[in-house]
């Protein structure tokens, strides 16, 4: 079938709404998705620039999509025609780690969601042009198109009377920062938090708090950017530090907690200069977590005997530690109930506009852009 999708050429190319070919045979454990929203994640924007995987190119990237089941293969039991669904990454469901609802971690992740395809490498988009293959299956969905092909593994069924634009950002973005700061900080009253990055992923994080009935007692929000720090206060941060005027990161986070240090920290920016400052400012017992990845081969290093001395943890996190078939129902939930208000952070834009969208994230002026496709 002809559909529309968002393509990048090369790396670096600018994305182009074009008219694309689906093939659109379903295999038994696949759904086809009419997608009616697309969250625009960092993710995409910096896997669209990345030189070191020339194989991923021509594109359809995309990971934050929501729409509606339109049809099943035979072996599909999750969903029906007509369901509203997240979509989300995709697992095997089968190995010890899919068994466990450890599906972030799953044997063959990378495969699904980095194989450039399939998991056999076949492909479900081509070019009209010149019927050249595209890249399909991004984090198992490519929902920067108007019709996809999922496994049912990587759909959560929602109700039906919640806007498309509010479901899109939890496939990823905001799943990743709730779920980085519930389920691996996994905070207490007694300790403090920083968190490093106030764009979607970091706001997730801190407004997550609001959902415990006693939050740490010192919420950090560290950014660049003045009214981001306003807005994580407005979510429950109870201390800012702007990097402009206070560019020693740990002398700042040791100031704020009385020479204590940070008991749990999130990254989201994926620079290691900032990840071995929070390991640096860690608290005995602290736990630093990396959830932002920039350039594929960064690395962070830290101090091995003052690791050892304090007990210090650095660990990495994938999609939020979390199993999104229970977890996005359960932020859902606290959202409609006024303790997660992730849809203040959206602004929504045509799908042809993501150039205007991506523009609008890197200047800081849209926290959440998501790309509606009617």
């Amino acid at each position: 079938m002809i559909t529309e999708a968002l393509v990048v050429s090369e790396p670096g190319a600018p994305f182009k709404f074009q008219q694309v070919e689906l093939n659109d045979d379903l295999r038994p454990d696949e759904v086809a998705i009419r997608i009616k929203a697309t969250g625009v994640c960092h993710t995409d924007l910096n896997f669209s620039k990345e030189k070191s995987m020339p194989e991923l190119f021509p594109a359809v990237l995309g990971h934050e999509g929501a729409g509606i089941v339109e049809r099943i293969g035979s072996d599909v039991t999750k969903v029906s025609a007509g369901d509203h669904v997240i979509v989300c990454y995709t697992c095997c469901g089968k190995c010890k780690y899919c068994l466990r609802k450890e599906t972030a971690y799953c044997d063959l992740w990378f495969h699904y969601n980095f194989g450039v395809g399939r998991l056999d490498g076949s492909k479900t988009f081509s070019a009209t042009a010149d019927g050249k293959p595209l890249t399909s299956h991004f984090f198992g969905q490519s929902s920067f198109a108007r019709n996809i092909l999922v496994s049912e593994n990587g759909l959560v069924k929602v109700d039906k009377d919640i806007p498309f634009e509010q479901l899109a950002p939890l496939g990823c973005g905001l799943m990743t920062g709730a779920g980085a700061m519930l389920n691996v900080i996994n905070p207490t009253s007694d300790i403090s938090v920083a968190v490093v990055g106030a764009g979607a992923v970091g706001l997730a994080a801190i407004m997550a708090l609001k959902i415990l009935d006693q939050p740490p007692s010192k919420i950090i929000a560290v950014d660049i950017v003045a009214h981001r720090l306003e807005m994580a206060r407005s979510f429950g941060a109870t201390h800012t530090i702007n990097s402009k005027d206070q560019p020693d990161l740990k002398r700042a986070l040791m100031d704020i907690t009385n020479g204590r240090g940070i008991d749990g920290a999130i990254d989201t920016t994926g620079r290691p200069e900032v990840v071995t400052e929070l390991i640096r400012s860690a608290a005995r017992k602290g736990k630093v977590v990396t959830v932002g990845v920039g350039e594929l081969s960064a690395a962070a290093s830290a101090n091995m005997f003052e690791m050892v001395n304090t007990g210090c943890t650095y660990v990495g996190c994938n999609q939020g530690d979390c199993y999104p078939q229970e977890f996005l129902p359960k932020l859902l939930g606290a959202q409609q109930s006024g303790k997660f208000p992730y849809d203040q952070l959206i602004k929504t834009y045509p799908a042809k506009d993501i150039e205007q969208a991506a523009h609008d994230i890197h200047s800081g002026k849209t926290v959440k852009a998501v790309l509606l496709w009617d």
